[in-house]
């Protein structure tokens, strides 16, 4: 992995900790993720949430008042966190195609924050009737902040003659839609050996010279 990488994905750990500064709430969230994404929002209990953190009920609930307030952070941190990444990602220093590759290396890591569990939440929040109105609420309001960071530099691969010719917006919804796929993918294959590369999750978009 390249040290670009690897220091944007010591940037989604540090949004994470600055966006829920408590360990304790840290730990319920991520438990809360592995659980939501393994038995879906209605098939949840804060007992399962609090058995799998290792808590009581009763500590959960000091946290948090219920599984909806739950998954509401869950999104809430997900979708400020994708466009921090991506933000981030783009004020590195290199070419636009080598700051995309990059974000995608970061995204595609085994133990990525940004990459495992949390693009299928925004998926769940898009699609799912029984989640929180709260949470469908900011899903929709932060939609756009990932591509509002992504468009600029595909823009300036397509200058760079990096990138294919087409709508950049376009190229960004393809680009994240891979992402959320893979990220459900992960979550359904222990294969780990059998992950797309980088190469081969960006060849879509790489103009030929």
């Amino acid at each position: 992995m390249s040290i670009q990488s690897k220091q944007l994905e010591q940037h989604f750990i540090d949004t994470f900790e600055q966006l829920l500064p408590d360990r304790a709430g840290r730990q319920i969230i991520l438990h809360a993720v592995e659980v939501f994404s393994r038995k879906g929002f209605a098939g949840t209990k804060i007992k399962d949430i609090a058995a799998s953190a290792g808590f009581s009920q009763g500590y959960v609930y000091m946290y948090f008042k219920s599984k909806d307030e739950i998954f509401t952070r869950i999104v809430e941190l997900a979708s400020t966190g994708a466009g921090l990444s991506v933000r981030f990602a783009a004020g590195l220093e290199g070419t636009a195609w080598e700051r995309i590759g990059w974000l995608t290396e970061a995204f595609l890591a085994p133990d990525s924050l940004a990459m495992q569990h949390w693009r299928l939440i925004q998926l769940q929040t898009a699609t799912s009737e029984a989640i929180p109105e709260e949470a469908k609420r900011i899903a929709k309001a932060k939609i756009r902040e990932p591509f509002e960071h992504l468009v600029p530099l595909i823009v300036e691969g397509q200058r760079d003659k990096d990138i294919v010719e087409g709508d950049p917006l376009e190229l960004a919804i393809g680009y994240f839609s891979f992402v959320q796929g893979l990220g459900i993918a992960r979550l359904q294959t222990a294969e780990q050996h059998s992950f797309p590369s980088v190469d081969l999750v960006l060849r879509f978009m790489k103009k030929d010279r």
